[in-house]
């Protein structure tokens, strides 16, 4: 399988469906994961959303992040052909956090941060362009709308524009005012609807705490974590400039996510934020496929994974 999807035929993305109906099928008759309670961050008062149209807009969330991680990693030229192995790397770990299964805002933001994740690619190092600036914050505004503890990590996206070209003022002010539309769209419309505002910065509404495989989960992510990251460092002194930029650029906004997903395990239990960590991981995994000293291992442990995946459902 690993072979169809690291060749260049776009048809294989037509699996990803079929994984995605696979595990929503086996969470739906195993009652895995039941939650009914929808938190989309500060707009959940203005939609309401069916339970079962939850599971269908997270399976086409799940397929449509895939989708845009690959056409990133692929945009990029990491490698010297196209390849379609980030896409269900993405799908099969995502298989084992509950947003992948119920809408809520952290899926939402797996789709906003994978969007500025393509526009932090394009930059150059003498991309002198104040639109992609504007549109990285905007999307990063956005984000905090949705999980409002993300308006605390909104200058970190300056940190990350700075490590792949110069910031100037203009910069910093047009990144300023991008970041705060978003937030004038909502008091907007609490002020058009009559409705209240609700504001809570760290409180994020999930029913499910940790489950039985959270440990298991937690191990899964530090091995991917260490796979893709060493495996990329072992070609580092081949890469271009641009390229050890936009390594630069993941591994900090992977440790940025890490703390806050180690922030909301040790205060709320919740390992939902965890899932932020598979971007920038599956954008380097693809490394470790290719490595030649942990190229079958890799495979091994992905195909094993797999297998888990499905029976995680019957084992916990």
């Amino acid at each position: 399988m690993l072979k169809l999807f690291s060749g260049n035929r776009t048809i294989v993305l037509l699996l990803l469906p079929v994984f995605l109906l696979l595990f929503h099928f086996l969470n739906y008759y195993n009652q895995f994961y039941t939650s009914s309670y929808i938190d989309i961050g500060l707009w959940t008062v203005f939609l309401g959303v069916g339970k079962m149209s939850t599971f269908w807009s997270a399976g086409f969330l799940v397929l449509l992040n895939a989708v845009i991680l690959n056409v990133v990693f692929n945009r990029s030229n990491f490698f010297d052909r196209i390849t379609y192995l980030i896409a269900p790397c993405y799908v099969v770990l995502m298989s084992f956090f509950e947003s992948a299964y119920v809408l809520n805002g952290v899926l939402i933001s797996h789709t906003l941060f994978a969007l500025i994740l393509q526009q932090l690619f394009d930059l150059g190092q003498n991309d002198n362009r104040k639109s992609s600036v504007f549109n990285v914050l905007c999307l990063a505004g956005v984000m905090a709308t949705f999980v409002p503890v993300f308006l605390l990590a909104i200058p970190l996206f300056f940190v990350v524009i700075r490590l792949i070209r110069p910031l100037e003022i203009r910069d910093i002010f047009i990144g300023v005012i991008a970041a705060s539309l978003p937030f004038l769209y909502y008091f907007s419309a609490v002020y058009v609807f009559d409705g209240h505002p609700s504001f809570s910065l760290f409180d994020f509404n999930m029913t499910s705490g940790l489950k039985g495989d959270s440990f298991v989960l937690l191990g899964i992510l530090s091995i991917s974590s260490i796979m893709g990251f060493s495996s990329f460092l072992s070609q580092w002194q081949k890469s271009s400039i641009r390229t050890k930029r936009q390594f630069q650029m993941l591994l900090f906004l992977f440790l940025c996510f890490f703390v806050i997903s180690v922030f909301y395990v040790l205060s709320f239990q919740h390992i939902e934020f965890f899932s932020l960590l598979l971007l920038p991981i599956c954008l380097l995994i693809p490394f470790a496929f290719r490595s030649q000293s942990i190229g079958m291992t890799t495979s091994s442990a992905f195909y094993l994974l797999l297998v888990f995946s499905v029976m995680k459902f019957f084992i916990f």
